[in-house]
């Protein structure tokens, strides 16, 4: 499996678990406090903001909000 491929897996993972329900900023995708509980997205940052971009091209996740602001939840 790619990086890229991991990549996108770990991020439906993340957005899949009961606390990314109402979506997640790209800050917690990457950094998950010692209190929750959904799983971590490791790669370098240029490597999963391309993997997010992917996954909203093949329509599997939206996007609200730009930059910092934008929030990431699965369709």
């Amino acid at each position: 499996m790619s990086d890229r491929s991991s990549i996108k897996k770990q991020i439906v993972e993340a957005l899949s678990h009961i606390e990314a329900e109402d979506g997640l900023y790209f800050n917690n995708l990457v950094v998950v406090h010692e209190e929750e509980e959904r799983p971590i997205v490791r790669g370098e940052e240029p490597d999963i903001r391309a993997a997010l971009e992917q996954l909203r091209q093949e329509g599997r996740i939206e996007v609200s909000g730009q930059g910092e602001a934008a929030i990431f939840r699965l369709k």
